[in-house]
């Protein structure tokens, strides 16, 4: 099964944007293993103690990812967290940030991102 890592950019944009990415994800790679790395659950922690619509969409994105597998992380960037932990999990990495995903390729990531609505990737 697939190893997928999901950071705070996608998680958020799906909530702002409802799409069918895990039907999409299904359909592209069958059945897969969500991962949320205990960083970017903290980035949303944040972000959700806040307030306004940033805050309400980072707790809807906390509920989403409720229920994914955890990986710890270190005390590097989160950025570089998620590159550590797709290298040594062998997972793909669902991401809408560009120098982020440009990170992962260069490192022969997979990347997920999200085109027109669809996921895509790459």
């Amino acid at each position: 099964m697939q190893k997928i890592i999901f950071d705070s950019s996608f998680l958020m944009a799906i909530v702002e944007n409802p799409t069918t990415w895990f039907e999409d994800i299904v359909g592209v790679l069958g059945r897969f293993q969500p991962i949320l790395p205990d960083c970017v659950k903290g980035e949303l922690e944040k972000m959700a103690a806040e307030q306004g619509n940033r805050a309400r969409t980072a707790r809807v994105s906390l509920e989403l990812a409720s229920r994914f597998s955890r990986v710890p992380c270190g005390d590097a960037r989160v950025d570089d967290e998620i590159v550590s932990a797709a290298l040594s999990n062998q997972a793909i990495v669902a991401t809408i940030d560009g120098d982020l995903a440009d990170t992962l390729r260069a490192t022969n990531v997979r990347v997920i991102s999200l085109r027109k609505g669809r996921v895509a990737l790459s």
